[in-house]
């Protein structure tokens, strides 16, 4: 079937005139961007005004905003802030999968007409959204804190786990039965690709594109040869049978450590500015809502809503022993997305479930990721609060705040002791300073990252490290004070300028 150009462009028009109208009245309101932009795609979908369709130029496009949104995310992480949260976000992952694959399959039984319509509504509530959570995160500005790692890691980790169960239940449902040897198979696939393609990206990927940045003559190609291979390691994780955005995680893990990580960062910002909301709005635009009021699909979906979020919140168990919230943790791998949405989709294909059920996932997946930034807000502020109120007041350190210490790949910036918090503006722009040569330690992003809500307090001391920040630091300070919020809460001007720069 043809495509009709004008018609494509007609939608990518009301695309991008929704995303940003939806991003300004977020701001205005106080409430996450990606709420705004799923409520603006059902507005603009079938189900309201129907302006744009779900078809395929649609469906790319988003993709390409989620590809481009986990390479972000990768960039903003490092392997080794990742492994140290690994035994975690592993045993996050295992206990939501297994109590949601049992216990969602359990209630659905009293809804569905045969047990494989039960299981197969089971599955599709294990596997939390990594694009989802990743926004919200980014949008808070909590990305350094170690529960956002955390959750992250453990969102990786579900969708190898959700890969399995979807083949094994196709299969199950297909078939009848499966074999063991073909789930070792999928198994050993997807840990093949998340080992080679991490140890070799890391290994190889920053010299090489030094190397770009350094010998090439256009400007833009950097930014494209960083996008091509994104696109490059997602093909391979398809190829791996684990979703694209996996790979795209990956590239960025892989690039982070590059000298053009920042400049590959600063380029990409205005193409996701474009893509990423597209992904969002798409969530919007596929609801259809008219099949939400009727009674069968309410009283599922409802059901099913408790077990998805009862099921993650006890997948914090598996914090046990770690660093870190618990409930911020659970909370964070409420929202279901895209391997829900494919669960939905082969479910309905192969007739293993009609229109009700497929309304009643679609449901759910869109309740919880409405209700996810809007709690992880609440408890990041309670949590921020409560940790300011409880810091003891101790006396600065001989050797000052903030110290190097010795870790694998280079020396960390790490606090020696916490400050008091009339002190953190100026200590938060001595290790911004610091981190033009050096990796943020996790204990530095953590403190970061809890400081509460607000202007934070000029004094003598900030001045001063504000002017030898000026003088001597680079782009990753910089990075620092963006990602972590700081610039936002101590210089708000400046940081209003960089972003309209991106």
């Amino acid at each position: 079937m043809s495509v009709s150009v004008n018609a494509v462009l007609l939608d990518i028009l009301v695309l991008l005139l929704a995303a940003k109208v939806a991003a300004e009245v977020a701001e205005r309101v106080k409430v996450p961007a990606v709420v705004g932009e799923i409520v603006a795609g059902i507005l603009i979908g079938p189900s309201v005004l129907g302006l744009v369709k779900g078809n395929d130029v649609v469906r790319v496009l988003g993709e390409l905003g989620v590809i481009l949104l986990l390479l972000q995310v990768g960039l903003e992480m490092d392997l080794a802030e990742l492994g140290a949260v690994g035994r975690a976000s592993l045993a996050v992952a295992t206990i939501g999968v297994v109590t949601l694959l049992t216990a969602g399959t359990g209630v659905a039984w009293l809804f569905a007409d045969n047990g494989k319509e039960a299981l197969f509504i089971g599955a599709a509530l294990t596997a939390t959204s990594v694009g989802i959570t990743a926004r919200v995160f980014g949008d808070l500005r909590a990305l350094a804190m170690i529960e956002a790692r955390t959750v992250i890691g453990a969102a990786v980790a579900d969708d190898v786990m959700g890969l399995v169960v979807l083949t094994v239940v196709v299969r199950l449902v297909s078939q009848g039965s499966v074999s063991v040897v073909s789930v070792l198979s999928i198994v050993s696939v997807a840990v093949a690709f998340l080992a080679v393609t991490s140890v070799v990206g890391v290994r190889f990927a920053p010299g090489l594109f030094a190397a770009v940045a350094r010998y090439s003559r256009s400007s833009g190609t950097l930014v494209a040869l960083a996008l091509a291979f994104t696109l490059g390691v997602s093909e391979l994780a398809s190829a791996a049978k684990l979703a694209p955005i996996i790979g795209a995680f990956v590239a960025g893990l892989s690039l982070t450590r590059s000298p053009a990580a920042e400049r590959i960062r600063r380029e990409l910002t205005p193409v996701g500015h474009l893509f990423i909301p597209v992904f969002f709005l798409q969530i919007g635009i596929d609801a259809q809502v008219g099949q939400f009021a009727k009674p069968a699909v309410l009283g599922l979906a409802g059901a099913m809503l408790v077990v998805a979020v009862a099921g993650k919140l006890a997948a914090s168990a598996g914090m046990r022993g770690a660093p870190g919230d618990r409930l911020l943790v659970g909370m964070g791998m409420i929202p279901r997305g895209e391997v829900s949405l494919i669960f939905a989709t082969i479910g309905l294909r192969q007739h293993v479930f009609g229109q009700v059920v497929y309304a009643a996932l679609l449901l759910v997946v869109l309740a919880t990721t409405l209700l996810t930034p809007p709690v992880l807000r609440w408890r990041l502020l309670r949590l921020r609060a409560a940790r300011v109120a409880a810091s003891p007041v101790v006396p600065m350190p001989a050797g000052g705040w903030l110290g190097l210490v010795p870790a694998p790949g280079g020396a960390t910036v790490e606090l020696a002791a916490e400050p008091p918090l009339g002190e953190a503006l100026g200590v938060a722009l001595h290790a911004a300073l610091l981190c033009g040569e050096h990796r943020p330690g996790a204990g530095l992003l953590d403190w970061v990252a809890a400081l509460p809500e607000g202007p934070l307090t000029w004094d003598r001391a900030a001045r001063a490290r504000f002017f030898e920040l000026l003088d001597g630091g680079g782009p990753r300070s910089w990075r620092f004070l963006t990602t972590t919020g700081v610039l936002d809460r101590a210089l708000p001007e400046l940081a209003h300028a960089l972003a309209r720069r991106q």
